[in-house]
């Protein structure tokens, strides 16, 4: 349930007061614009939706080879999960949807969904499972593969995802190259014709608890809350055990804001199964949005003991930490989320806004600077960036930040204004001039 770009608004408070100084200290700002600009400050990079669906899908697999030759290599798509549990069929289409596009690509082999879907269930690895780089070596060996796709989706508004891919080296389990992008997510009339086509070969209403939760899945895949939560309602009533049904309705609690009602779902299926970290992971996430940072720390804490690979869960507890002004241990925090995936670029991004929080601009760069090199930066990298610069008097490469954000999103003003007062400092007043034509322009659209 991690989110980035709602953490990572919370805890960069420091950041967006860098962004005020910067503009006090080089000219009269609009608090406009300051405001537009920092309501934004340190969200993760996140590509911009692609013309037409496919560009997107193109674009990551694009990314992900980037490093990769040889005719008689092999590549595999694992998939991708949520990283609260969740049990959804949206990891495996967008994986079908990448391997169509290494298959165009024609750079390498790919190995087929069909032989990565029974290595996985050889393994007994579940779609709602992530996937690590020890699990990638694992079934690189079996599939004869070179290098193993595998990553996270997140959710985002108006039917869209962030997938979050890595390529792992079959051999090494090292991660290898990183992409991202948001996905629309184009695919419900799917759901709809599998659920339509349940209930034909149905005879009668499923009474066991197992096919009744995979209903209610699927009704969630499908954005029918209501009607996935009565079936997990009715599968955990005929079978009081069913993890999997306590974690999924606790998801559809929490993603409503009743995180009491998920709390309750989460602990029951921590007492049927005790050493599941994402169970307390879930239920740290809970407590976590009802600003109980004390006992999300302690759950994220056993979440990380049962299982130290989950790099979110180091990234959660960082923002734990933060919400409690303990920038130290978040940083921390986030270092060892880097040390499990060191392609996770938000990562970067929200640990460079502690650092500048903290006064630490040379540290800022360096980690503004990573993100961009991972994932090719967003506009807001760029402009905290530019402002980690500005404040250490560089204000050349300042500005050339701020016009790459400009670049990037032209229509947002905000940038102008912050680009005018660089301007100013480095005497060139006639370029200051035009950018502040150009944000009065803008501001008044």
């Amino acid at each position: 349930m991690f989110n980035t770009d709602n953490t990572a608004e919370k805890i960069s408070r420091g950041l967006q007061i860098a962004k005020l100084l910067a503009v006090v200290l080089l000219a009269p700002a609009f608090a406009g614009a300051q405001e537009k600009i920092s309501a934004g400050a340190g969200q993760p990079a996140a590509q911009a939706e692609p013309g037409n669906i496919a560009d997107g899908y193109r674009t990551i697999a694009g990314e992900l080879l980037r490093n990769c030759e040889g005719a008689d290599k092999k590549i595999a798509v694992a998939g991708f999960s949520y990283p609260d549990g969740r049990d959804s069929g949206d990891g495996g289409i967008v994986a079908e949807r990448i391997t169509a596009e290494l298959v165009k690509a024609g750079k390498i082999k790919v190995i087929g969904r069909k032989e990565i879907e029974k290595v996985s269930d050889e393994l007994k690895l579940q779609r709602s499972a992530a996937i690590y780089p020890d699990s990638a070596k694992a079934i690189g060996k079996l599939l004869g593969a070179d290098w193993v796709v595998v990553g996270t989706l997140a959710e985002l508004p108006d039917k869209q995802l962030e997938l979050n891919a890595r390529l792992v080296g079959a051999r090494s389990g090292e991660i290898l190259s990183a992409a991202s992008g948001r996905l629309k997510k184009d695919w419900l009339e799917r759901y709809r014709v599998l659920l339509y086509e349940k209930s034909r070969a149905s005879s009668g209403n499923p009474n066991d608890a197992q096919t009744l939760y995979e209903w209610g899945a699927l009704y969630a895949d499908f954005e029918k809350y209501d009607n996935a939560k009565a079936y997990f309602n009715v599968a955990l009533s005929v079978n009081p055990a069913h993890f999997k049904a306590y974690v999924n309705r606790g998801t559809l609690y929490y993603r409503s804001g009743e995180y009491d009602k998920a709390i309750e779902d989460y602990s029951k299926a921590m007492a049927i199964a005790p050493k599941s970290a994402v169970a307390y992971i879930d239920r740290g996430n809970a407590y976590f949005s009802k600003r109980d940072y004390d006992k999300a720390i302690e759950d994220y804490s056993k979440g990380i003991e049962l299982d130290p690979k989950e790099a979110d869960a180091y990234v959660v507890r960082g923002n734990a930490y933060a919400a409690r002004g303990e920038f130290d241990k978040a940083i921390e925090n986030y270092s060892r989320a880097t040390a499990v995936d060191p392609k996770a670029a938000a990562v970067y991004t929200v640990r460079g806004n502690l650092y500048a929080d903290k006064g630490e601009y040379g540290k800022a760069v360096k980690d503004y600077s990573k993100a961009i090199a991972i994932d090719g930066g967003s506009a807001r990298v760029y402009v905290s960036r530019g402002l980690a610069y500005g404040m250490k008097g560089e204000h050349e490469k300042a500005i050339a930040d701020y016009s790459k954000a400009i670049e990037l999103e032209p229509g947002d003003a905000a940038v102008y204004y912050i680009r005018r007062n660089a301007y100013l400092v480095m005497g060139e007043s006639g370029k200051a001039a035009a950018d502040e034509e150009k944000y009065r322009s803008l501001a008044q659209k």
